[in-house]
């Protein structure tokens, strides 16, 4: 500390060295020494000074620690201290303000810059008015800022604008969000109670806040399964699966599975479907279909399964497909035996045996050879050697009968072969023969034996 002292202006240097770091204190011409008042100023300038906290957003310092004499060598002229070419109060000539820098005590790399403006001189037990500026050294908004009196000496706060609140030993100022380059000042009134000095240390700090959002989904999948539900053993059984992702977020390595029951199989010949479906989308779907065919008659059941990253699965009821085979009987009747001259007729019959419908059943009698077609049944027609008659689906029990006439030239055996078929049955046959003989006669001769 160190003071010169010319008529009665006081010119006071206080230098701190902290790190590579000097502050510098100037008191105005206006600082009296006299037994009838309290001297606030010099104590209010070196409380700022000593303000100060080392903690994350806030610093506060200590004067008496660093006023050295080193630090004193390096005191200057009051002409020749830089300004401070930051946010500066105004002020009367009868006060004085100090500052401080927060955290770091240079404004260049500090957030905060707290100035008091006090009265130079001021009467003991009378009211007197000071200020708190605080100041946004930064572009961006500081949040929660609060200015805390640690302590103070023969000083009592009777009122301030805002409101503080008390704390400990001292007072808070809560000053909320403080934007870029903003100012917000503290308008105190206060009294010493005793001759001498009076004095305050004040700090300030902020508390802003990073935070961060994430979206939080949940994908999930819900699968469908669908297929033929009646087949004949020929037919292709088609197979269908729709999967979607129900949820709120893509759904990863999707894959549809299942296991055909034994008797179907696919076209390679393989029971087991594994479908890669890959990404689903929110609220997206997919279809896919797969043909299976059946070796043989029966009922056949299946559930299936989707699953995805995560531990995401989803199953599609079993599905029913009933697989039926059409059987067809024919047969054949005919005369054994008749005479050359006299038409004879085959009597054809069909039924369907099996426990499916019988598409596209037709019926096939053959001409035999040396006979001409007298006359057919229910709509046959001759095509080519043979006669043909269409039943259409014949359902599961369902039979005809229908008929050919024919006539023979000459002595013989004659046989007709009837060949039924449909749609899955197996084609099926028939004969029958009729031998054609001559007409047995008397052969009367009458022999003139004796002519009288």
């Amino acid at each position: 500390m160190a003071a010169r002292i010319t008529g009665l202006r006081v010119d006071t240097y206080i230098s701190q060295r902290a790190e590579s770091m000097t502050y510098r204190l100037e008191i105005g011409e206006h600082m009296r020494i006299g037994m009838n008042t309290t001297k606030l100023s010099v104590a209010m300038l070196l409380g700022a000074m000593l303000a100060g906290c080392t903690q994350t957003q806030s610093t506060r310092h200590d004067h008496a620690d660093h006023d050295t004499p080193a630090a004193q060598q390096q005191e200057e002229q009051p002409s020749s201290v830089r300004g401070w070419g930051y946010y500066s109060p105004r002020h009367g000539g009868d006060e004085s303000a100090s500052r401080m820098a927060f955290p770091t005590g240079d404004p260049d790399t500090s957030a905060m810059l707290v100035h008091q403006v006090m009265p130079n001189e001021v009467a003991r037990g009378q009211d007197f008015e000071f200020s708190y500026h605080i100041t946004n050294l930064t572009s961006a908004e500081l949040q929660n800022v609060m200015l805390m009196m640690d302590s103070s000496s023969n000083l009592e706060i009777s009122n301030s604008t805002p409101d503080g609140n008390m704390s400990g030993d001292g007072m808070t100022w809560a000053l909320g969000n403080m934007g870029p380059g903003e100012t917000k000042v503290i308008e105190l009134v206060g009294s010493a109670s005793e001759v001498g000095m009076a004095s305050d240390c004040i700090t300030v700090s902020y508390n802003n806040f990073l935070c961060a959002t994430t979206k939080v989904v949940e994908p999930a999948l819900a699968l469908s399964k669908t297929a033929t539900a009646e087949a004949l053993t020929c037919d292709e059984i088609v197979i269908r699966y729709l999967v979607e992702n129900t949820g709120s977020g893509a759904a990863s390595n999707v894959v549809i599975k299942d296991t055909l029951p034994e008797g179907l199989a696919m076209n390679n010949g393989s029971r087991s479907v594994n479908i890669p479906v890959g990404t689903l989308a929110a609220g997206e779907s997919r279809a896919f279909e797969v043909r299976a065919n059946a070796s043989r008659t029966g009922e056949f059941s299946s559930g299936a399964m989707a699953t995805a990253d995560a531990g995401l699965e989803a199953e599609a009821g079993a599905t029913n497909t009933v697989i039926t085979q059409p059987e067809l009987a024919v047969g054949v009747e005919c005369t054994q035996t008749r005479f050359l001259g006299r038409n004879f007729t085959y009597e054809y019959s069909i039924e369907n045996t099996g426990n499916g419908v019988a598409n596209s059943a037709t019926a096939s009698a053959s001409i035999p050879q040396g006979t001409s077609v007298v006359r057919v049944s229910d709509g046959g027609r001759v095509v080519g050697n043979n006669v043909v008659w269409d039943f259409g689906a014949m359902g599961v029990g369902d039979s005809g009968n229908f008929s050919m006439t024919v006539s023979a030239s000459s002595i013989g055996t004659y046989t007709s072969t009837v060949t039924a078929n449909a749609e899955c049955a197996d084609s099926v046959s028939d004969s029958c023969r009729t031998e054609i003989k001559g007409i047995p006669a008397i052969l009367l001769e009458v022999v003139d034996v004796t002519d009288p």
